[in-house]
């Protein structure tokens, strides 16, 4: 019987802005930006296993969320609570009772609502494709996960209070030494897993017309900052009339086309707020992105972030 401890790689970050949110996601290439008001509080915990990784994300504000896992992994992610308010993937709304499965390239854009609990994980493609290859399921991941997928979590499921069990008490973490406490984690969550995907409830998210458009929008604004476009210029270049793009963007984010591409500048002028130093000129970083009246957009940060931009660029 193999009692030998393992080195376990734990970490327990508390983060104080969506740029320290982002990069405490280990092996991950992660951007966040705020769109809820007020200072962010987060905390991201990561444990280590072979072959698995481990993750709890817990943050205050509502947040839009897009990048890239580790390579080679497939990560799989829920709400810790049933009560948890529903959340936008790439232009689909996406209920508390459902797992979102995606390979490491292919991270939907997520829009999370405030004070949500994450809990996800992420296993070696190889292990997982062994793993449903011995139980005899016709699952091909390369094939099936081309797309993120959408899960439905059986009523009975205690993935999440397993995930829970391990990932939110320090006192479990002397017991994750153990490699025979370890292989009994990685088997369970597997085993879990498997019996999620070899249902008929599970759906891919597939592109919408109204995310496309939504992307040729935001694109379009960012590549035009030094003279904003107006709505009727935004909706001559995307194709679609003002109710439309109203539309495509409600449904997509939750918030008129003028308040997001607002929110998204916002974000950008605070990253480089974020990672400039005391020479930066916050008045050349608000007209970088497109503000142009100073006074406004010290307003609508603050809202915002809950900090006026002196106050950012002082911890920097």
């Amino acid at each position: 019987m193999n009692h030998e401890q393992t080195d376990l790689e734990y970490r327990r970050i508390v983060t104080h802005n969506t740029e320290e949110h982002a990069a405490a996601w280990r092996g991950w290439h992660i951007m966040c930006d705020q769109v809820s008001d007020g200072r962010f509080q987060g905390m991201i915990t990561d444990i280590r296993l072979p072959g698995m990784q481990l993750v709890r994300d817990r943050s205050n504000q509502a947040l839009v969320k897009r990048g890239r896992g580790t390579d080679g992994t497939i990560s799989f992610s829920m709400p810790a609570t049933i009560d948890t308010n529903n959340f936008y993937c790439n232009g689909h709304i996406s209920e508390s009772g459902r797992m979102l499965i995606v390979p490491s390239a292919g991270l939907p854009e997520l829009q999370t609502p405030s004070n949500l609990d994450l809990l996800c994980f992420s296993v070696e493609k190889s292990l997982f494709q062994k793993t449903i290859d011995k139980q005899l399921i016709p699952f091909d991941v390369d094939a099936r996960l081309e797309l993120p997928m959408l899960a439905e979590l059986p009523h009975d499921s205690d993935l999440s209070a397993c995930l829970m069990a391990v990932l939110s008490s320090d006192v479990a973490v002397p017991l994750l030494q153990h490699s025979r406490v370890q292989d009994g984690i990685k088997d369970t969550l597997l085993q879990h897993v498997v019996d999620v995907i070899d249902t008929d409830d599970n759906y891919l998210i597939t592109p919408l017309a109204k995310k496309r458009m939504v992307d040729r929008a935001r694109e379009y604004v960012m590549a035009n900052l030094d003279t904003p476009p107006t709505i009727l210029e935004l909706c001559n270049v995307v194709g679609a009339s003002r109710r439309k793009l109203q539309y495509c963007f409600q449904e997509t984010f939750g918030m008129s086309p003028v308040t997001y591409l607002r929110i998204m500048r916002l974000n950008a002028a605070h990253r480089d707020l974020l990672n400039g130093h005391p020479l930066t000129s916050i008045q050349e970083t608000a007209a970088k992105w497109g503000f142009l009246h100073f006074g406004r957009f010290s307003s609508e940060y603050r809202a915002l972030f809950g900090e006026l931009p002196s106050d950012t660029l002082k911890h920097a």
